[in-house]
């Protein structure tokens, strides 16, 4: 996945499966202090999508993408 890819994003939400399609703006890496007490860290990947006129941001850890 790059950026300018259309992507086609699905997850579930509330027992119900949903699904976006939209062309792939930026994606940003995170890191995160999990816990303070061992000094562990996290990197979480976000990915910001263009879909229906509006940007979204999706969890890549959450969230099921296909290239199209």
């Amino acid at each position: 996945m790059k950026i300018g890819d259309m992507v086609k994003i699905s997850g579930p939400t509330h027992g119900n499966v949903w699904e976006w399609t939209g062309t792939i703006v930026d994606i940003e890496e995170s890191t995160d202090l999990f816990s303070e007490k061992y000094a562990i860290m996290e990197t979480n990947t976000y990915v910001h999508a263009l879909c229906a006129g509006e940007i979204k941001v999706f969890d890549v850890a959450e969230y099921k993408f296909e290239v199209i």
